[in-house]
């Protein structure tokens, strides 16, 4: 799996130099969808794009289910909730 994102950034940025890592990058429908986002509320965690990542994320990975998190520390304790870890 590592493989094929390392593939994907490569391919995407067209380089194998240093990528910064939160430079936005518009390719597509970008500008579109966050407008639609802005224009119906859904900003946060809820929404037809929320759903649609998840079920993608899903397929990719050969899961039944995928949640999205607000932040790596939400899924980072998330993930540790459920493998039983405790205080």
């Amino acid at each position: 799996m590592y493989n094929n994102i390392t593939t994907f950034i490569h391919n995407l940025f067209g380089t194998d130099e240093f990528v910064p890592l939160h430079a936005p990058l518009f390719i597509g429908n970008e500008k579109k969808y966050l407008a639609e986002c802005i224009d119906t509320t859904f900003v946060s965690s809820v929404g037809k794009f929320v759903d649609r990542f998840e079920e993608q994320v899903a397929c990719y990975t050969g899961s039944k289910r995928a949640v999205v998190c607000v932040s790596g520390t939400n899924a980072l304790h998330m993930g540790m909730l459920l493998v039983g870890v405790e205080r």
